[in-house]
């Protein structure tokens, strides 16, 4: 039986992604800053804060997936905040890494998250691959280093994978839950331009990358978003037409934007469009590769 550590076990992937993986016939367990109340996973304890781990976590692991951070739009980017951003990722692979070598873990793989925020923040016709340079805004460095902390466990590890997740996409969690209100409530509307790319994946298909990156011989980065890349003003169209409201309102501006969300209003109205070919290379077929079919599944089922 294949056994695999998680790490943000407990978090919007974690937590599909762990019975998934469960029904799949893994042995999964977790590591916390608290203890779980899931009877079924076994939860281990670390503290970022003080630099401590039980290293017990990784004994007998085969793979761990990486995907503990501070939320990104969870609250306003203050220089505290932006730093706690990065160190949640970048401090807890370390933790990780020098328990293994404590333990004299082998592992299989390592797998961890990353983000599209790697991309540039602007508005392009271009369609970005995995071999785009960082861009210098303060995600792309924050997933930079967050990538980098993945790299060191080369030493450890035989392959080492990262994911650079999209849009996220499950019935009231997440971002989906914040875009889909004003639509059910008839005052759905395009979000500045709207011709903003927005690059987006159905939770269940995320599970799947991450069982996939398991159990093939994947190595290196790859994006996880669909293959449907659309502008924001299609995607609030088919939401609508999906959630059976119109879309009655002209767009809302870009300068009402940032001043509801400040230095994080490009999380909305930036977006490049971004290639899903080489995991499809891989094998992987999406269960959910065009945007229609996810938000029907997630509205309908």
């Amino acid at each position: 039986m294949t056994k695999v550590l998680i790490t943000g076990g407990t978090g919007m992937i974690g937590k599909p992604l762990t019975s998934f993986l469960m029904e799949a016939g893994y042995e999964v367990v977790h590591i916390s800053r608290t203890p779980g109340d899931n009877d079924l996973v076994k939860t281990f304890a670390w503290d970022l804060a003080n630099g401590t781990i039980d290293s017990a976590a990784v004994k007998g692991v085969d793979a761990i997936v990486h995907l503990a951070g501070a939320g990104i739009a969870d609250a306003a980017w203050t220089e505290e905040r932006k730093q706690e951003i990065i160190d949640s990722r970048v401090k807890s692979a370390a933790l990780l890494l020098n328990a293994c070598k404590k333990e004299g873990v082998r592992l299989k793989k390592f797998i961890s998250a990353s983000a599209i925020g790697w991309y540039p923040s602007t508005i392009s016709n271009d369609v970005y691959g995995e071999e785009q340079p960082a861009s210098d805004s303060f995600l792309g460095k924050t997933c930079q280093a967050w990538e980098n902390a993945a790299d060191e466990f080369n030493d450890v590890a035989d392959r080492v994978v990262k994911l650079r997740i999209g849009l996220v996409l499950a019935r009231d969690q997440g971002a989906l839950k914040q875009i889909a209100q004003p639509v059910r409530l008839f005052v759905g509307a395009g979000l500045g331009t709207g011709v903003q790319a927005m690059s987006w994946i159905h939770i269940k298909d995320v599970c799947r990358m991450f069982q996939h990156s398991i159990e093939n011989n994947l190595d290196g980065v790859y994006n996880a978003v669909g293959p449907d890349t659309i502008t924001n003003e299609e995607f609030m169209q088919i939401l609508a037409d999906v959630m059976e409201r119109p879309i009655m309102l002209p767009n809302i501006p870009e300068f009402v934007i940032r001043m509801m969300f400040g230095q994080k209003a490009d999380l909305v109205l930036k977006g490049v469009k971004l290639s899903s070919n080489k995991i499809l290379e891989t094998g992987f077929e999406f269960d959910y590769p065009t945007l229609n079919s996810a938000l029907l599944h997630i509205y309908n089922d």
